[in-house]
């Protein structure tokens, strides 16, 4: 074996070695907070507070009956829900409207324009919000579905931590093949950036929540300027968590077991335009971080895929020798360590999940995610859910925003 081939093992064999580390770090965080579940604690409050369950629905008629039908099961007696019907085009009123005709709890407003200034969802919360009179705000995607004991867990678990702010990551339903394959390696990028532990460590000043279900209070929400603080934010739930927790309010950010879940994407395409959109604005819309971000499965996972295939090629030539041989082992090493460390990724968003041995082409599509993302941050452009923005929106002069609001 020459000097050259001896120095390429001995490169490859600390990538390999990040691996075990990487285990040993997600068995610590992932066992060190226990998940919320329906059998969690809940509260018992005899005058419970009212909370004002917002839903903004912008063409949203595959999952808004669902999600409102949940809503409105919530074993919770103190609930009022505002269902926004922004610029929908399809039956997405007509749904919100049927709930409303059959609970007295439920209205629905409509939203008619998105200003200057403004990212969509941040302009029609903004603007709808002070219809809702709860102590509490519970502001939810229409793609979520909380089970029965959703709110009264929530409620409690905010109570125990004197947090003003609380929000979950749920369970994740992956439907498709695309689905199951992208959507846990997806969300371990972002999560990377933002560890639950350090979210839930009032003396740390990383924050996040998941706009997916924010429970936050009114007081908290008022005294950070509510969605107008955020209002040029792609990733709106990120930018609230930051003002809230900036405040000196508590918040926090729990795992949850068969509490919640939600369907954020239905096809390849919606998930790389989604993920991209959220990347690009989660890490800053910063170049650097995202290329830092592309570099890591570049480096520690693609490098496997690529060394497996060359170590195959050396030996069908017949040629390579020891050096070939040691090639092929290490990368049945590294696969194996990756596939260990990845199953408890995949359990954590997709329990049980089936696609686990696919993480290399899941590996490929969050490359391309990533990309798209850098490529945002240089066009200044994104697009979603019919809208095109300039990712400079946060320059449209305050007064301007103020008076189009």
């Amino acid at each position: 074996m020459t000097p050259l081939e001896s120095t390429l093992l001995q490169v490859y064999a600390a990538i390999i070695l990040i691996w075990p580390i990487r285990w040993v770090v997600l068995k610590f965080v992932l066992g060190k907070d226990r998940p919320l579940t329906p059998d969690s604690p809940q509260l018992m409050a005899a005058g419970p507070p009212l909370v004002s369950a917002v839903v903004p629905a912008k063409d949203e008629e595959a999952t808004l009956d669902e999600c409102l039908a949940a809503v409105r099961a919530q074993d919770y007696p103190n609930l009022e829900i505002v269902i926004v019907d922004d610029r929908s085009r399809d039956r997405t009123a007509e749904i919100a409207r049927r709930h409303a005709a059959e609970d007295p709890r439920v209205r629905v407003v409509q939203n008619d324009r998105l200003p200057p200034g403004w990212t969509g969802k941040t302009y029609v919360l903004h603007r709808h919000s002070g219809l809702a009179r709860g102590e509490w705000l519970w502001f939810l995607d229409a793609d979520v579905t909380p089970g029965p004991a959703f709110l009264p867990v929530m409620l409690e678990y905010a109570n125990e931590n004197k947090a003003e702010l609380a929000s979950v990551l749920p369970e994740l339903r992956c439907e498709t093949f695309w689905e199951q394959v992208v959507q846990p390696l997806a969300g371990i990028v972002l999560m990377q950036s933002f560890r639950p532990s350090q979210v839930n460590d009032d003396s740390h000043p990383k924050a996040f929540a998941n706009g997916q279900s924010i429970l936050v209070t009114r007081r908290a929400y008022d005294a950070v300027g509510g969605h107008r603080a955020v209002r040029d934010r792609f990733v709106e739930d990120i930018g609230l968590a930051q003002k809230v927790k900036g405040m000196g309010f508590p918040i926090r950010l729990a795992v949850t077991q068969g509490l919640i879940s939600c369907r954020m994407y239905a096809s390849l395409g919606q998930l790389v335009r989604g993920w991209s959109r959220i990347l690009f604005d989660a890490l800053d819309r910063s170049p650097g971080r995202l290329t830092l971000k592309l570099l890591d499965p570049i480096v520690f996972c693609q490098s496997g895929h690529v060394v497996l295939l060359a170590a195959l090629a050396i030996l069908a030539t017949g040629r390579g020798g020891a050096f070939a041989w040691w090639l092929l082992g290490m990368s049945l090493i590294h696969h194996a360590l990756m596939y260990a460390v990845f199953r408890q990724v995949y359990d954590v968003s997709v329990p049980r999940s089936k696609y686990v041995a696919t993480f290399p082409l899941g590996n490929f599509v969050t490359d391309w995610i990533l990309v798209r993302a850098i490529w945002m941050c240089f066009t200044g452009k994104v697009a979603w859910r019919g809208t095109s923005y300039d990712a400079d929106i946060s320059r449209t002069a305050d007064a301007e925003a103020d008076e189009a609001a």
